[in-house]
């Protein structure tokens, strides 16, 4: 159509046209002269549709035009609704939005007696009759450029990726020597290496993404280009350790972006797997992918009851006992050595001590608490000592060592030859899925049948190569200098507060118990620990885990001694000599009374036939007089399946 002379109505405020000029450019890429350009020829063209003054309010803005939730949008569209203008002119209905939501805009400016002019578009909504059509088509005109410059720009990617350039911003430990680099032209970074052998070495003996990245953060690794996090956290962590070019795998289109029509912005989806583009690159490899892919199925099946949530990964329950801060050792480590429950944070509502859980639910007697520093400067102290302290092995215990080795070995052997028994089994079994599904018959049963195999052979092979990582090559009797070698170089310089040290103790620190004593003439019941050393589990030592020959029993001592057990001995001695009991309590600076009772201690240990005056206390009975939820009416010993109280000779 063409513009002709058409009546057109006098101004809204009886004196002067007022009037909005759109102009637009879509990123900053763009020349913001164009904004000028679009406002030249709005005076330029305007007078062919308005003879008389005017007054043009430009408005000019930097934005896509698929954006409805744009500030300028809204705002042109609030101006119209007011129904103070008389006009608003543009290039084209896609200067206002790309979206065919641009008509509804019309039509709301028809209903306030605003006039829309879209100059290229040849669109007047003065003209009642027809503006509808060619506004309509040149909206879906718009539209569709929108679909087509998607297009032609993922085009241009993939055949750019497929011929190694579309180098995005690279995790931690390469080099992207500029913007517009090739894979050619990025490397690793020196120093890297080692640190992602050692990350995954942490990955695979159990540790956590968060102290992974407390670790990153220790040892100052750089966190790669475009992280705006100012330091490692698990999160980052995760999805470091999970991107494929770490095994030497580029890959392409695996997320895609699709528009939120409400907004016109975009969102990040997972992409279909038939648009996932992959490109090797074995020159900028950290790890083998053979070992990248077993530990990431690892990492995987470790956190697949995350996936919904805590509360759905504790049976609808939430987060389970006590307090994120509950993982510092030895919390969640130590149990109760009469319940076999953890000993938690919390105890009587004190922060820092350790209470065990199933006094909580009335489940357990055990209601004494134990102050969690003290409870690790002590163990952490003794673990010192026995390292300190310990022998060479002689030669009889060499080859006691030696043959529990060579039994380990047999029983290794033995599992593993099951294993690949059972993989093999599941290759048969494969097999045949496949030919029925090559006969025509891949019903969904089949499918899911097939899937589930795979996984438990993928599984199978895991288990397999982690039985061959783990069996070590020579048993090699270390020397007792090269152990306290081993420990001075992996924890006994950290402070018992680091989570490293928590996590090697514990490896080495194993049957972990608390245990109730208390002297034989009454009083109150105060803690001893038990804990077994395994030095087979501390870094460097290339031994077996489990040999008895390894293992070294040990207990701490956390009962506070009263006056009569710290001066019974010396009571005794002086007494011995013929002195009286007030000279004796004279002499010591303790009351008559105290010194009767250490007397009376000493006494009942000589009927008795003991040394220590402190005794286990075995049963809620015996405890009934310390601990009143004993007779509460919900209290029930319930141990934990098949646990056996822990105290040493029983």
């Amino acid at each position: 159509m063409t513009f002709g002379r058409i009546e057109v109505p006098p101004p809204k405020n009886g004196r002067r046209y007022r009037g909005i000029a759109v102009c637009r450019i879509s990123t900053d890429k763009q020349n913001e002269m164009s904004l000028d350009d679009q406002a030249a020829l709005y005076h330029e063209r305007l007078p062919y549709f308005l003879e008389d003054p005017y007054d043009l309010e430009v408005m000019a803005s930097q934005g896509s035009g698929e954006l409805l939730d744009r500030v300028e949008f809204i705002e042109l569209s609030e101006k119209i609704e007011s129904g103070e203008y008389d006009f608003i002119v543009a290039e084209d209905l896609g200067r206002i939005a790309r979206r065919v939501q641009v008509i509804g805009l019309c039509e709301a400016a028809e209903d306030t007696a605003t006039r829309i002019i879209a100059i290229n578009d040849h669109v007047d909504t003065l003209e009642t009759e027809s503006w509808r059509q060619p506004a309509y088509f040149a909206a879906m005109r718009h539209e569709s450029y929108n679909r087509d410059t998607s297009n032609r720009i993922k085009r241009s990617h993939r055949n750019r990726f497929a011929n190694g350039d579309m180098v995005r911003q690279l995790p931690a430990g390469y080099v992207k020597p500029h913007a517009g680099a090739s894979e050619a032209d990025c490397h690793k970074a020196p120093g890297a290496q080692e640190v992602y052998d050692e990350c995954f070495d942490r990955l695979e003996r159990g540790e956590s993404f968060a102290e992974i990245a407390t670790w990153f953060n220790a040892i100052k690794f750089p966190r790669g280009m475009s992280v705006r996090k100012t330091q490692w956290d698990g999160t980052l962590v995760g999805q470091t350790v999970r991107n494929p070019i770490l095994k030497g795998i580029r890959e392409h289109n695996r997320r895609t972006a699709v528009r939120v029509n409400r907004t016109g912005r975009r969102k990040s989806v997972a992409a279909a797997p038939t648009l996932l583009m992959q490109r090797e690159c074995p020159r900028l490899a950290f790890i083998e992918p053979e070992r990248f892919d077993r530990v990431n199925r690892m990492l995987n099946r470790r956190n697949e009851k995350f996936v919904k949530g805590i509360a759905k990964a504790n049976g609808g329950r939430g987060r389970p006992q006590g307090t994120r801060n509950d993982a510092r050792w030895p919390s969640q480590h130590v149990r109760c050595g009469i319940c076999g429950r953890k000993f938690v944070l919390g105890g009587h509502g004190r922060k820092e001590r350790m209470m065990c859980d199933g006094v909580r639910s009335y489940d357990c007697w055990n209601a004494m608490t134990v102050d969690q520093s003290e409870l690790a400067q002590a163990v952490a102290a003794r673990v010192l000592h026995e390292i300190e302290s310990l022998p060479d092995f002689d030669t009889e215990l060499n080859a006691q060592i030696h043959a529990e080795a060579e039994q380990w070995r047999v029983q290794q052997d033995s599992g593993l030859k099951k294993l690949h028994e059972e993989s093999a089994r599941l290759k048969l079994e494969l097999d045949n899925f496949a030919n029925v599904i090559a006969g025509g018959l891949a019903s969904p049963t089949i499918l899911a049948r097939l899937t589930a195999t795979e996984q438990e052979l993928q599984s199978m092979s895991d288990a397999i190569a982690d039985a061959n990582k783990n069996a070590p090559k020579a048993i090699v009797i270390p020397k007792a200098d090269e152990i306290r070698k081993f420990a001075n170089e992996t924890f006994l310089g950290l402070a018992v507060e680091d989570l490293e040290f928590g996590h090697i103790m514990r490896e080495i620190v194993t049957d972990f118990f608390v245990l109730p004593y208390r002297l034989i003439d009454g009083g109150l019941i105060s803690p001893r620990c038990v804990f077994t050393l395994n030095l087979a589990a501390l870094r460097g030592v290339k031994l077996p885990d489990g040999l008895g020959t390894t293992s070294i029993p040990a207990m701490v001592d956390l009962t506070r001694s009263p006056q009569r057990v710290v001066f019974r001995e010396r009571v005794c001695q002086l007494r011995a000599i013929g002195m009286t009991e007030r000279e004796v309590a004279t002499r010591l600076s303790i009351t008559h009374t105290a010194a009767q009772r250490a007397a009376a201690l000493d006494r009942e240990m000589t009927r008795l036939g003991i040394a220590d005056p402190w005794v286990p206390v075995r049963d809620d009975q015996a405890a009934a007089d310390c601990y009143t939820r004993i007779r509460n009416h919900r209290y029930r010993f319930n141990p934990s399946p098949g646990f056996v109280c822990r105290f040493p000779n029983t």
